[in-house]
């Protein structure tokens, strides 16, 4: 695959002018450092890069993660990319070595040197293996959301001219994730004949707050493809253009990757009585009870928290009954004595659970004991207005939601973002998988 910058324009090629050898400044040259280079350490730094970018990508839905402790984990990472960076050409023939496992965090570690380097035969070869698969892909769009947007822009402006539809998808994607509009390039690949690249655009139209292109992103209610009708309705939703709402809602009904996505903002989005039909109408339908207790939490209504100490009777309901329950109250289960120790296996069908059991979901979620907390619940539900919406115990507003995403966790957080997404329709939504730091800088810049 021809990468988008090897053109006859030769960008960055600008002869080199070599200084005289009496004049060579003190230091070593890329080839001595080379030859200083512990290369088991070197070693370690590509691995350890790809290993922690891996957790990373979890923790950033995970319910035990504060912008705090993703933050933390953003310095490890980034210690071993500088520890790559600084081996250079060491650096890249280990990367480039683990890109033979064809892993996500191998093509991150891999590309993240490569742009950062601006080194042309690397970067095309970390760009080969991100796009070789849709497991590839995330590690490379990463990379570029990674680095600052001074050291990629550059090269996300080739990937968004490029021919290629699936290069243009990466730039368009890694564009999103800095929030940066990418102008005309979105404009076309919105009705782009290649549904990935269509669907990623239909996406960043909602993201970036493109109300211009709201007419054309009408047209995708009905696309053909899965994923463009869902994001088309998903970015119409988020403008504040009712019409995407049915789309969403219709998905309640499927088992697919786009059902919490679409119950997460589409019971936001709703008038409060709606999103309370919408979950009673669920949790009649067996197979849909897990899908009630979930949106009860979103939608935050105090009003359900005696049925959600309900199911936290049930083994197979009781921790996303008690995660809902913290979505609406934010009290800590584990920090006020209201969890207990999983059910024992002697009493409990451990196969049948993990039948209906989403474990990468629930796995870092708490056992709530529902005696105590329907004890707490007596105590203080007179704090709690029926009627009100509430998330992480504070009835929702922009400062609350703001509140949340400097202090909650991740998927408190991600509420809190579509949350202020609805609320203010002009900005663009608040990305809490960007690096921590910028996170931070994002957030004094809407507090400011």
């Amino acid at each position: 695959m021809v990468a988008p910058w090897n053109s006859t324009e030769n960008i960055g090629s600008e002869p080199r002018v070599n200084p005289p050898l009496q004049q060579r400044p003190v230091g070593f040259s890329p080839h001595e450092i080379s030859a200083l280079v512990n290369e088991q350490v070197v070693s370690q730094h590509a691995e350890e890069a790809a290993f922690l970018w891996t957790m990373r990508n979890r923790a950033v839905g995970e319910p035990h993660y504060s912008l705090l402790d993703l933050a933390a984990l953003d310095e490890r990472v980034e210690a071993h990319v500088d520890g790559l960076t600084v081996s250079r050409d060491v650096g890249w023939k280990f990367c480039k070595r683990d890109l033979s496992y064809e892993g996500p965090g191998e093509v991150f570690a891999a590309a993240t040197l490569a742009f950062r380097m601006g080194d042309r035969d690397w970067m095309l070869e970390a760009l080969n293996s991100g796009c070789a698969s849709t497991q590839t892909e995330p590690g490379l769009v990463s990379a570029l959301g990674w680095l600052d947007w001074m050291t990629v822009s550059r090269w996300i402006s080739r990937l968004l001219e490029a021919k290629s539809p699936v290069h243009r998808s990466i730039g368009v994607a890694a564009s999103a994730i800095h929030r940066i509009d990418p102008g005309e390039a979105l404009s076309l690949a919105v009705n782009h004949a290649q549904p990935a690249l269509r669907a990623r655009a239909l996406r960043a139209v909602g993201e970036l707050k493109r109300h211009d292109l709201l007419n054309q992103v009408r047209d995708h209610i009905n696309d053909e493809d899965d994923a463009c009708r869902f994001w088309a309705a998903w970015s119409l939703t988020l403008n504040g253009d009712r019409s995407g709402l049915g789309t969403l809602t219709g998905w309640f009904e499927r088992d697919d990757g786009f059902t919490q996505r679409a119950l997460q903002l589409s019971l936001r989005a709703l008038h409060l009585d709606q999103s309370r039909q919408w979950i009673s109408s669920l949790a009649m339908k067996p197979k849909q009870t897990r899908l009630a207790v979930i949106g009860s939490g979103i939608v935050g209504d105090p009003a359900s928290v005696p049925w959600l100490i309900r199911r936290m009777e049930l083994p197979e309901f009781a921790r996303l009954a008690g995660e809902a329950f913290t979505m609406i109250t934010g009290v800590d289960l584990s920090y006020h004595d209201l969890d207990q120790d999983p059910p024992a296996s002697e009493s409990t069908d451990d196969a049948s659970i993990e039948e209906v059991l989403d474990l990468n979901y629930e796995s870092n979620l708490r056992w709530p004991s529902s005696d105590r907390v329907s004890q707490w619940w007596a105590k203080n539900s007179h704090s709690f207005s029926s009627g009100t919406r509430y998330l992480a115990g504070k009835p929702i507003t922009a400062q609350s939601a703001l509140e949340v995403l400097a202090t909650g966790k991740q998927r408190q957080r991600a509420g809190a973002a579509l949350e202020l997404g609805l609320i203010y329709p002009d900005r663009s939504l608040f990305e809490v998988r960007a690096p921590g730091n910028r996170q931070q800088k994002e957030l004094a810049a809407w507090t400011s």
